[in-house]
């Protein structure tokens, strides 16, 4: 039952993900993490052609080795976010919502925006730390 419901996680992010590409304001990265991680729960082989193989493996090591968000996915996700903060405001009245949502969407903004944007000497050393540190 549990890789059911992995391989749906994953199933349904990675085709989100593919959509995010191609449609401005849908992410794709946080659906490809997702699906990742869903398929590291549940099949080794999406797992291994995502990380390996796919147009996102890239990406993918990027953000597990450094935590990496590019610049320019910065910038998107950030316009996306305030895009989609401002149409709720044309549609919903609920005073309640609308701050709950700001609240969460400024974290959002505040996470996106505190990772760095490129590989720099000081992850390569934080990483040679910690492996370091493992092998001790």
């Amino acid at each position: 039952m549990k890789t059911l419901i992995y391989n749906s996680i994953g199933g349904i992010a990675l085709v989100l993900g593919v959509l995010g590409v191609f449609l401005p304001l849908l992410p794709s990265t946080c659906f490809i993490l997702l699906a990742t991680w869903a398929f590291s729960k549940s099949s080794p082989v999406f797992h291994n052609w995502l990380l390996n193989k796919s147009p996102f493996s890239d990406s993918i090591h990027n953000w597990q080795q450094y935590q990496i968000i590019p610049v320019n996915i910065k910038w998107i996700a950030s316009i996306s976010i305030v895009a989609s903060y401002a149409l709720t405001l044309l549609i919903v009245n609920n005073a309640y919502i609308l701050m709950a949502l700001g609240v969460g969407l400024i974290g959002l903004l505040a996470f996106i925006l505190s990772k760095p944007g490129e590989i720099t000497f000081e992850s390569n050393v934080q990483q040679y730390l910690e492996l370091h540190q493992r092998v001790i």
